[in-house]
């Protein structure tokens, strides 16, 4: 299916910079290869795609001065919930750069950091897909749930369901009050990357009524394939002789809902035993040496942050088993990108990662933050990684299939047809 004639903006604060930036930039070269006229609108532009348009200087100072000031508002809420907060309410002018965009559809992405408010989303005069990439659509303020006291979103924002250690302004309420408010005539074409925050989505409070269809992200398989594993570690100076657990993400080992620390206690335990130790050694990418110390007798080498493809590749063809610990998660692009590859995955099963990983086919699920559970993974990768080598049973192959390039862009374009 040919994109025809039909014109989309995508709309997220960054092309290359978080999960989310890099699956919509992903997702808008797939359509310009399958003939879709899209183009990219950012705050912060990486890429010399030049389909990708920078917002003009002007607004991008407003947009920065105002995510000062927002920060500034937010340390007025005391929460138990450490996950970022967002309260896009200052117009910064980029609703008008994309009400004035010669566009059929504005397909919104990670839209936060004050880049568009919540009056300037409700001003937008054409059709909006708005691809969700976290909870805050359809939340306060915040971007993921309070794990310690979860769903507040499915009852709405009231005084009676604040959590007990939360003091100071309510600011996901009045957030929420405020999406509430202005989006009440409003119709958002929702699509979640995973099943679970479709089902998030269906039983919110706000966005219930709202169309929503789920929608993979899309991953060049031609660039994320199986590579000879021997080249891969030469080429990244890895060892040969040792079984390499692989971990990364953009602040991989500083931001605790990616679990580095839960990995640490599972790596502790997995050293003591004799058949694993001087064996293995730990691969991070993401972070740098120094961000954190050496994990107890495990060797770890550093890679540092990761950005073009071609390397992120060979870092996953390089591993015995890639581990995702993360404690929420919508669908993380790196374990995309592992199971791609074909390296065997561990992660707990929360959020979209059973998407992703089919217990003991392309990978291993673990029970929701069980370290012991989770080391059972790693132990079941390594012993298996060789019968296992090159995974392509059905299950494997449907799975990489959801992610394929025309797959998804077809589902887009149906959708985009739909409603244009």
């Amino acid at each position: 299916m040919e994109g025809g004639n039909i014109k989309i903006l995508h709309v997220c604060y960054s092309d290359a910079v978080g999960g989310a930036a890099r699956a919509a930039f992903r997702l808008h070269q797939a359509q310009c290869k399958k003939g879709v006229d899209s183009h990219m609108l950012v705050v912060v532009k990486h890429s010399d795609d030049p389909r990708v348009i920078a917002i003009p200087l002007l607004n991008r100072v407003l947009t920065m001065i105002a995510s000062n000031l927002a920060n500034r508002l937010l340390i007025k809420q005391k929460t138990t919930n450490p996950i970022l907060h967002s309260l896009n309410f200052f117009r910064c002018g980029v609703g008008k750069i994309i009400n004035n965009f010669d566009a059929d559809i504005i397909n919104i992405h990670w839209i936060n950091g004050e880049m568009l408010s919540i009056g300037e989303i409700a001003a937008i005069n054409k059709p909006i897909v708005w691809t969700l990439h976290d909870m805050w659509g359809f939340s306060g303020a915040e971007h993921y749930d309070d794990l310690s006291d979860p769903e507040r979103y499915r009852q709405g924002y009231a005084r009676k369901n604040r959590p007990n250690k939360s003091s100071g302004l309510d600011l996901d309420a009045w957030v929420y009050r405020r999406k509430l408010d202005l989006w009440k005539n409003k119709v958002f074409n929702i699509v979640t990357p995973s099943n679970w925050l479709g089902d998030c989505v269906k039983h919110s409070d706000l966005f219930s009524k709202q169309p929503v269809e789920v929608i993979p992200n899309c991953i060049d398989q031609t660039m994320y394939k199986p590579l000879d594993k021997k080249f891969a570690r030469n080429t990244l100076n890895l060892p040969e002789d040792k079984q390499l657990i692989l971990f990364g993400a953009l602040t991989s080992t500083s931001d605790s809902r990616k679990g580095f620390h839960l990995l640490r206690s599972a790596i502790q335990q997995m050293v003591d035993k004799p058949q694993w130790n001087g064996g293995i050694e730990l691969v991070i990418f993401g972070a740098s040496d120094g961000d954190n110390e050496e994990l107890l007798g495990l060797p770890c080498h550093y890679l540092g942050h990761i950005n073009d493809d071609s390397s992120l590749a060979l870092i996953y063809n390089a591993a015995d088993v890639f581990v995702a610990p993360s404690m929420q998660d919508n669908l993380p692009n790196t374990l995309v990108e592992a199971v791609s590859c074909e390296t065997l995955c561990v992660a707990f099963g929360v959020g979209g990662i059973p998407d992703i990983i089919k217990h003991k086919d392309n990978g291993y699920i673990a029970d929701a933050y069980n370290i012991q559970d989770l080391l059972q993974g790693l132990e079941w990768a390594l012993k298996n990684n060789y019968q296992l080598a090159n995974v392509n049973t059905e299950k494997s192959k449907k799975v990489k299939h959801c992610f394929d390039i025309e797959s998804v862009v077809n589902l887009y374009l149906n959708l985009y047809r739909q409603i244009k």
